[in-house]
């Protein structure tokens, strides 16, 4: 996304920092919408108290005035990192009532003479 000066001022105000981006973190951060362009240059930008790279979707309200989104503490991200776990230890094979259908592919077995 290419910010305009405004836009760019707007994110300032907010207490947006810029960090250029690396060519593997335009790499790997385009697909996230987290990659800004001033310029032509690649940047991240980061609100002030976070440790995540904004995307597309989270400086929108930022630069238009809009209260920001609020940020997820490190609380927050453990306890859904554990649920998480939970979800997904619930679904492994092999528990009772939970697990994914094993599908075989390849040839049909041939019964035997």
């Amino acid at each position: 996304m290419e910010l305009s000066q405004d836009q760019v001022r707007a994110a300032r105000a907010a207490g947006c920092d810029f960090i250029p981006a690396s060519t593997e973190q335009v790499a790997r951060l385009t697909m996230q919408r987290r990659i800004f362009t001033v310029g032509g240059e690649p940047f991240l930008i980061r609100r002030p108290g976070s440790g995540i790279y904004e995307t597309q979707g989270t400086l929108a309200p930022l630069i238009a005035g809009s209260p920001p989104p609020p940020i997820e503490t490190p609380q927050e991200a453990a306890e859904a990192d554990d649920a998480t776990a939970r979800e997904m230890a619930a679904e492994s094979p092999g528990r009772a009532g939970g697990g994914a259908k094993v599908v075989r592919r390849g040839r049909p077995r041939l019964p035997r003479a």
